[in-house]
């Protein structure tokens, strides 16, 4: 998985946002220092609405998230 901000490979944790892309934690505390707008669809975002996400998730989550729903994180 990369990073939808600066396409570098996440390993370990990443912080998803509500408008559901998956950011490095340091592209996520970038954004909550400066305008704190997503970069990709410029939704705006603040410390509620970036949660960390294990980028190794189990079995149930990668299944909501192929049939389209928004697991719980």
């Amino acid at each position: 998985m990369r990073c939808n901000a600066c396409w570098r490979e996440l390993e370990g944790r990443a912080i998803s946002t509500t408008c559901g892309h998956l950011l490095c934690t340091e592209d996520a505390n970038k954004i909550l220092s400066n305008d704190a707008a997503c970069p990709i669809c410029d939704q705006v975002l603040s410390k509620s609405l970036m949660k960390p996400v294990d980028i190794n998730p189990n079995d149930e989550w990668v299944n909501m998230a192929m049939a389209g729903v928004s697991p719980q994180i």
